[in-house]
């Protein structure tokens, strides 16, 4: 299966991720695949001074068999930040050694701020409504996780 259909999928199931008008696939993806078949993705975003781990997802058929603590390892060391709300994330962040936070850093929040105030403004010119509703509803349930 081609991986840029599969992630655009998983992303449509998925509102608290990016829309799937979004996906790429680059040098900074993370991509495990179970035989030819994308299982799960995440990317790498360099936030300033440290790495930003979003859009991270894993295919609902593959969930509960240890696949986002592996993505997690080849997101390799040094300083790396998520956002989340979803509880199984939160405990798989906490299992890799990754600390509850409320801030980032100022200026690595400041590129975080302009990275999704682009975000939304690519969601309201391509009408994904629903998304926007969805996670300005939930803005204050998302977590930060921190590892130095």
């Amino acid at each position: 299966m081609d991986v840029i259909i599969w992630l655009k999928e998983m992303f449509r199931q998925e509102l608290d991720l990016r829309p799937p008008s979004l996906a790429r696939i680059n040098e900074k993806s993370i991509i495990i695949y179970d035989g030819d078949y994308p299982i799960a993705h995440a990317i790498k975003t360099n936030r300033w001074k440290g790495f930003e781990i979003n859009s991270l997802v894993v295919d609902p058929t593959h969930r509960g068999k240890g696949i986002s603590h592996k993505l997690l390892e080849k997101c390799g060391n040094g300083r790396l930040f998520a956002y989340t709300r979803d509880s199984r994330l939160q405990s798989v962040l906490e299992k890799a050694g990754f600390e509850r936070a409320i801030s980032p850093g100022l200026l690595c929040s400041l590129n975080v701020l302009l990275s999704r105030l682009a975000m939304v403004s690519w969601m309201i010119l391509s009408l994904e409504f629903e998304r926007i509703i969805h996670q300005l509803k939930h803005i204050l349930d998302y977590k930060l996780y921190v590892r130095e």
